[in-house]
C-alpha cells in the first residue's frame, strides 16, 4: 500500500533511523543474514519455545530495529489506507499513544516509558515468506499490544502505562537494560494469534 504521507525530511529520518539498517537484514531471496547472524551467536538464555540474544553481544543496534518496527505501526495508525480491492484499513491506537510514538519518532523525545518493542527473529520458512500490516493483539487483555511481521521479524508492540518491569526488560531498545532480540519458530499461536483486530 503507496498513498502520500510524509516530507521528504520525515523520510529521510525514517529511512536513516530504521529502514536502511533493518530492511538489508530481513529475508531475501536466498539469505536471512539477521537470522544467520544469530545462528553463530551465543544465546543469553534458552527455552523450549525460544532463544533470547543480548542485542549488543550479538552487533545488532536494537534502537534502529525498534525504531523501524514503531514506524511502520505509526503510519498504519495515522491514517486510513487503500488496499488492492480499493477498500480502507487502518490500525487503530489511542491518541494518546500515537502522539507519544510520533514525537519518538520526530526526535523530539526519548522512547515514552509506555511503549516496550520486542523484537524475534522467525526460524520458520512460512513467517519467513510474510508481510502482514500491523494488527491489535485481543488474545490478551491484559495489555494493549499489536503485532507485526515483515519477512521473518515479528515485532509485538506493547502500549501501556502499567507495564511491569519483567516486560520492559524484554524489549530490544531503551536504556537502563540489557536489550534482547529472540529467535523461535513464528507459525504459532504466540505470533499469529487467534483473534485480530483492526
Amino acid at each position: 500500500m503507496k498513498q502520500p504521507l510524509l516530507c521528504s525530511a520525515c523520510e529521510r529520518r525514517f529511512s536513516e533511523n530504521g529502514e536502511a539498517y533493518v530492511i538489508p537484514l530481513l529475508k531475501q531471496r536466498n539469505s536471512f543474514p539477521l537470522l544467520d547472524r544469530l545462528k553463530v551467536a551465543l544465546p543469553l538464555y534458552v527455552t523450549h519455545e525460544n532463544a533470547a540474544f543480548v542485542v549488543q553481544s550479538v552487533g545488532l543496534d536494537g534502537e534502529k530495529i525498534g525504531y523501524f518496527g514503531l514506524s511502520i505501526l505509526w503510519r498504519a495508525a495515522v491514517r486510513p489506507w487503500r488496499t488492492f480491492e480499493n477498500e480502507t484499513t487502518s490500525v487503530d491506537v489511542e491518541a494518546k499513544a500515537l502522539e507519544s510514538i510520533r514525537g519518538y519518532l520526530a526526535g523530539e523525545t526519548r522512547l515514552p516509558p509506555d511503549v516496550t518493542v520486542i523484537a524475534t527473529v522467525a526460524t520458520d520458512f512460512l513467517s519467513q515468506q510474510l508481510c502482514l500490516v500491523p494488527n491489535r493483539i485481543t488474545d490478551n487483555t491484559m495489555h494493549v499490544a499489536y503485532g507485526l511481521m515483515t519477512k521473518g521479524l515479528y515485532f509485538r508492540f506493547i502500549l501501556d502505562e502499567n507495564q511491569p518491569p519483567p516486560m520492559r526488560a524484554i524489549s530490544c531498545m531503551g536504556e537502563g537494560q540489557p536489550n534482547l532480540i529472540f529467535a523461535r519458530d513464528c507459525n504459532g499461536s504466540h505470533c499469529f494469534p487467534s483473534t485480530f483486530s483492526r
